[in-house]
This record gives C-alpha cells, sequence and structure tokens, in this order.
C-alpha cells in the first residue's frame, strides 16, 4: 500500500490544479479517475472538443 497526502478524485481540470498544486507543496499526490485517460469529460469528449468542432465547423463553411 502506498502512502499519499492527498488523494484526489478525478483528473479534470480541477482535480488537475489541485493535484500540481499539493505537489508543488512537496505533498505526495494521487489521482483517482474512473476513466483511462486523463483530463476529465471536459477535455476528452464534454466542452473543449465540442468547441474545437463548433469553431471548425463555422470556419470552413465560412458562417462568421
Amino acid at each position: 500500500m502506498n502512502d499519499f497526502d492527498l488523494l484526489v478524485l478525478g483528473s479534470g481540470p480541477g482535480g488537475q490544479r489541485a493535484a500540481i498544486a499539493a505537489a508543488k507543496l512537496g505533498r505526495r499526490v494521487a489521482i483517482v479517475d474512473r476513466r483511462d485517460m486523463m483530463g476529465g469529460v471536459c477535455i476528452n469528449t464534454g466542452t473543449i472538443p465540442s468547441k474545437t468542432l463548433r469553431e471548425a465547423v463555422l470556419y470552413l463553411t465560412g458562417l462568421r
């Protein structure tokens, strides 16, 4: 069994910031996420990919 100072649930933007901040303070941090990819829903399947796709469609169709 490992010994950690902080356990972060979820690797989304908030979880990443919390883990980085704690690590900068010298804490031992573990991140637990139910997905195989880091970044959470926002980064991988949610708002950021949706916004990127929307902007690409607007650019390619010339609707500005």
